[in-house]
């Protein structure tokens, strides 16, 4: 004998699987939603940040050429001073210009701040590339710390300048470090040559401007390597 089951029971049945296969296609859909929206949003993150971070190796760079300067300036005039080496008058007013070189690293900070600030670093997924990233930024505050020893210098330099030389300022080249001042070079010529206490803040100054530099090589270089991590990210 065939028995047949209740036609509201094969019914109900169906309606339970077409609920289901409903709410199934729902939660999937909502979770690709949500990953293309994550992946959207940490691809922003991405290359916001490696917009900040190329600004930063310009910046460093550009710090490394003027105190790169600054140092070689050091070395002439101390040398100068020494009278072992002879320097024109227009020589002179250069490398005494350069001599009192110092500058900022305005490094860029506002993606990983922001990124801290929202809970939100797990945007990065690797977490080994976060680890450096956070290290990387972490080291910038030594910037600000050799930046304050290197303006002292540069001040008392500065003041020694100015107690044996008539100053001229030229702020038409206020962009370009090198012409902002200009001491009469005769005056330094006959007050300032052989002067003990120069030399030593000349020495003393150059020791702070090999450690700025090398301080920015080595920021150049963590850079890259994360610039680079940061675009296969990308």
């Amino acid at each position: 004998m065939e028995i047949h089951k209740p036609k509201f029971v094969s019914g109900f049945i169906e309606e339970i699987l077409v609920i289901v296969i409903g709410i199934s296609l729902a939660v999937t859909a909502e979770r690709l939603v949500e990953y293309f929206q994550h992946h959207k949003e940490a691809k922003g993150v991405v290359r916001r940040m490696i917009t900040e971070l190329r600004r930063d190796s310009s910046d460093l760079a550009y710090n490394i050429k003027y105190h790169k300067k600054a140092m070689d300036a050091d070395s002439i005039l101390t040398r100068w001073s020494k009278r072992e080496i002879e320097l024109t008058p227009d020589s002179l007013i250069v490398n005494v210009s350069r001599s009192l070189v110092f500058t900022f690293f305005a490094s860029s900070t506002a993606e990983i701040e922001a990124l801290k600030g929202a809970g939100k670093l797990y945007l990065i997924e690797d977490h080994e590339l976060l680890s450096n990233i956070l290290k990387h930024y972490d080291r910038y505050n030594d910037f600000k710390i050799t930046t304050d020893l290197c303006i002292n210098l540069s001040n008392r330099l500065s003041d020694i300048y100015k107690q044996n030389a008539t100053l001229t300022t030229n702020v038409i080249n206020v962009q370009n470090q090198e012409k902002v001042y200009k001491f009469n070079p005769q005056e330094l010529e006959k007050n300032l040559r052989g002067n003990k206490m120069y030399e030593s803040l000349l020495q003393e100054k150059r020791v702070y401007d090999a450690f700025i530099i090398g301080q920015s090589q080595g920021a150049l270089i963590r850079l890259g390597k994360i610039t680079s991590a940061l675009m296969i990210e990308e």
